[in-house]
């Protein structure tokens, strides 16, 4: 089976997961905290999602890429610093498929416009299809520390946006 996964925020109150905009009115010092992942790149919360017909910051965002994938690459990439995070994992099944879509992230041009084509029907059982980590992502990881600079998890990443909240209690997490 293939699962999505969703960091475990380190501040995490209670045990639901909230799209940045609901948290922003129930905890707005986790809010602010959360918020801050997009610093410099403030007009990425302003992105409208044609398909739900919501903002980026209305859904709550998942990877179809173990967690171990990623921090492998980023190893491989340069990065020296260990480091040990958690990871809630997700059965697919669980998200409403009416209220979920796949981001492809791929654009044409360098606006990342979100237009209709950057989107993928979410089908729960082919979540699959999206578990291999792209070249882009690697590449694009190798430069970032090649700079001295710490590279953004999830570019070039494709992910599971979904429209609506997730209660955690039975959700398992993993650590690595």
């Amino acid at each position: 089976m293939n699962y999505i996964y969703h960091w475990v925020p380190e501040d995490m109150q209670g045990d639901t997961l909230y799209p940045l905009n609901i948290l922003k009115d129930l905890h707005p010092d986790l809010y602010a905290t959360e918020a801050l992942k997009y610093t410099g790149r403030e007009r990425v919360m302003q992105q409208q999602i044609p398909i739900l017909n919501c903002l980026w910051n209305d859904v709550i965002h998942f990877s179809p890429i173990h967690p171990w994938i990623i921090k492998q690459a980023l190893i491989d990439a340069g990065r020296t610093k260990s480091f040990t995070t958690s990871f809630f994992e997700i059965d697919p099944h669980l998200l409403t498929p009416e209220n979920t879509i796949v981001y492809l992230h791929k654009h044409t041009d360098k606006t990342h416009k979100m237009t209709e084509e950057n989107f993928a029907k979410f089908d729960p059982d082919n979540v699959g299809q999206y578990a291999e980590l792209p070249q882009v992502t690697k590449d694009y990881y190798k430069e970032m520390y090649g700079k001295g600079e710490r590279p953004l998890l999830f570019v070039g990443v494709p992910h599971i946006l979904y429209k609506g909240s997730i209660n955690t209690n039975e959700i398992k997490r993993i650590s690595l």
